[in-house]
C-alpha cells in the first residue's frame, strides 16, 4: 500500500511540474511572419500574453525603373489587450520590392526575426 502511495503521489507532482513548466512557456510564445512579393511588404507578429507594447517592423529593399535600390522600413505598434502587430505595404508604381526581413519587438527588446527574404 505505502509503495502505491509513493507512486500515486510521484506522478501527481510530475503532473503539477509538468503542467505548471507548459504554462510559463505558453506565456512567453510568439510568432512573426513577413511576406515579401515584388509588389507588397506585409509583416505579422502574434505575442501570446496582452499588456505588452508590441511591435512588428519590416526592413525592404525596393528597385526603381532605372534600378537604384532604395531601402527602408514599415512599422505597427499596438498597446493594451492587444496580441497582435500586423503591417503591409504596397510598391509605388515604378517600384519592385527585392528583398525584406520582420522583426517583433515586446517592450522594446526585440524577440523574434523572420527569415530574410529575397524576391527574384
Amino acid at each position: 500500500m505505502k509503495r502505491i502511495k509513493k507512486m500515486a503521489l510521484g506522478m501527481a507532482l510530475a503532473i503539477g511540474l509538468f503542467t505548471g513548466s507548459a504554462g510559463s512557456c505558453y506565456a512567453a510564445s510568439s510568432s512573426i511572419v513577413a511576406e515579401i512579393t515584388a509588389s507588397r511588404a506585409y509583416g505579422k507578429f502574434v505575442y501570446a500574453e496582452a499588456g505588452h507594447e508590441i511591435k512588428v517592423t519590416v526592413y525592404y529593399k525596393e528597385r526603381d525603373a532605372r534600378g537604384s535600390v532604395t531601402a527602408n522600413t514599415i512599422s505597427d505598434v499596438q498597446h493594451g489587450t492587444v496580441t497582435a502587430a500586423v503591417v503591409s505595404r504596397n510598391s509605388p508604381s515604378g517600384y519592385q520590392y527585392t528583398w525584406g526581413q520582420a522583426f517583433g519587438y515586446v517592450d522594446g527588446d526585440t524577440v523574434a526575426s523572420s527569415g530574410a527574404v529575397t524576391v527574384q
